[in-house]
């Protein structure tokens, strides 16, 4: 496969987030199991209490986004201020959270929920920090946006003060006490106490307004939050980009990643979440597309993949727990699809050529318990192999890793990209490393030039 691009989805990339060491597991032996059939981890326990307000400006804290606020988040700041009402925030909002509340918005969006999911997640971030990403413990352990603790099973520290690590675990949480989108509806204060276990629990529905307001204001906000600059290397083991930085799209765009015109070399095209359309491009360098279309609904997770074995890459979408692929060319204004059931609807796309056969077929991964669930022939339901690489909430990506034809995964956490370079079919773990950009960077993964090895790169 060409790549996943993942934004903090994941998506080859062929899709779209350091430690010292991966908890990785062996490939499950025997029948091949269902995807439900993976290991479930602990709901974590209770998040700390609200930072108290007279020491949310003396505790440090750190950026949410890579180069801080922008003069688009002061806008939006500007404009949601005369309604704000809250008592932990109010007018007192200002671009450093509303830069905040954007990473949990987009980071949501990427998963493809729905907006409520971002506004609850806001109201949180709002009660227990006042939207500040705190990098010092006040109370017991308690860190980052959500003042989730490492001892209860939250993450490890440097992953709470990473915005997007910590949005993903507070969602997987809501997710997992609120199954079937029965978070969709009921007291939104009452799903955020049922999520933190606060010992303050009425706090959380006085934020509720003040957090509509902002999300609301994010949510389908085209406007430019900046352009998506790539960096990208041909070497597997630099942590430095050997090409020329280049600009393409704009945030909340996410990027992708593929061989569209099939001359062996993958080039970054984008996706937008807020409409479904994709920008696809054989020269990104140029910063035009060749290719415009809509493909699913607003909010569908991306993927690229060559369905058909002639060397071309394709896109397609998640949407729940199915898989959409357009078969139809990306250079074709006709659009023919086929699709898949395929995973639980909380897992991430995934699509490689597992078996060297040169097509793609679709997979999944599971953030709640960094979990693979690999398949050859999806249309089963059932993975002919499972096995976990990295830790939960990890951002999770494919590519062949040395040349045979065969795809791989890999996972990134905090900075560093992780490259299992061991086969999919093989219960021997092996791993290749390297640091490459800045935490909340994203991901992107492919072959640049040619030589049929992939290899990272980022967008910020």
């Amino acid at each position: 496969m060409k790549t996943p691009a993942s934004s903090r989805l994941h998506v080859r990339v062929r899709p779209l987030i350091a430690l010292a060491a991966l908890a990785g597991g062996l490939l499950v032996a025997g029948a091949p199991p269902a995807l439900a059939a993976g290991p479930t981890p602990p709901v974590p326990g209770p998040a700390g209490p609200p930072v108290p307000a007279e020491l949310a400006a003396a505790i440090p804290y750190a950026a949410c986004v890579p180069g801080g606020e922008t003069a688009a988040d002061g806008a939006v700041a500007n404009q949601v201020r005369p309604s704000m009402n809250g008592p932990r925030m109010g007018r007192s909002v200002n671009a450093y959270n509303v830069s905040c509340a954007r990473v949990i918005s987009r980071t949501v969006k990427g998963r493809g929920l729905d907006k409520r999911a971002a506004v609850i997640a806001v109201t949180t971030a709002i009660t227990e920090s006042t939207l500040h990403n705190y990098t010092t413990a006040v109370d017991h352990d308690s860190l980052g946006l959500f003042q989730q603790r490492p001892s209860q099973g939250w993450g490890t520290p440097a992953q709470l003060v990473d915005p997007v690590y910590a949005t993903n675990a507070f969602i997987n949480a809501m997710l997992r006490k609120y199954p079937n989108n029965s978070w969709m509806s009921g007291d939104i204060g009452a799903i955020c106490q049922r999520v933190q276990v606060s010992a303050v629990p009425d706090a959380y529905g006085r934020e509720v307004h003040d957090a509509q307001l902002l999300v609301d204001a994010l949510w389908n906000n085209t406007g430019d939050y900046g352009v998506l600059d790539f960096y990208l290397t041909d070497d597997q083991g630099s942590g430095a980009s050997t090409r020329p930085v280049f600009a393409y799209g704009n945030s909340p765009m996410v990027p992708i990643t593929g061989d569209w015109d099939g001359d062996g070399k993958d080039t970054v095209s984008t996706f937008d979440p807020t409409t479904g359309q994709f920008y696809i491009s054989d020269n990104p360098v140029s910063g035009a597309a060749q290719y415009t279309f809509r493909y699913g609904d607003p909010g569908g997770v991306p993927f690229v993949g060559d369905w058909d074995g002639d060397g071309k890459d394709n896109v397609g979408v998640r949407m729940g727990n199915r898989f959409y692929m357009r078969t139809s060319p990306v250079t074709s204004a006709t659009e023919t699809t086929v699709s898949v059931a395929y995973g639980d609807s909380p897992m991430l796309p995934l699509a490689g050529d597992w078996d060297g056969d040169g097509k793609d077929t679709v997979s999944a991964y599971d953030p709640r318990s960094g979990w693979f669930y690999i398949s050859n022939d999806p249309s089963t339901g059932a993975a002919q192999y499972s096995f976990r690489y990295g830790d939960p909430n990890a951002v999770a990506f494919v590519g062949d890793w040395d040349g045979d034809g065969k795809d791989g995964v890999g996972v990134r956490m905090g900075n560093r990209f992780y490259l299992r370079t061991s086969p999919v079919t093989s219960g021997t773990e092996t791993t290749h490393s390297v640091a490459y950009g800045d935490t909340p960077d994203l991901p992107v993964i492919g072959d640049w030039d040619g030589d049929g090895k992939d290899s990272q790169g980022i967008a910020r």
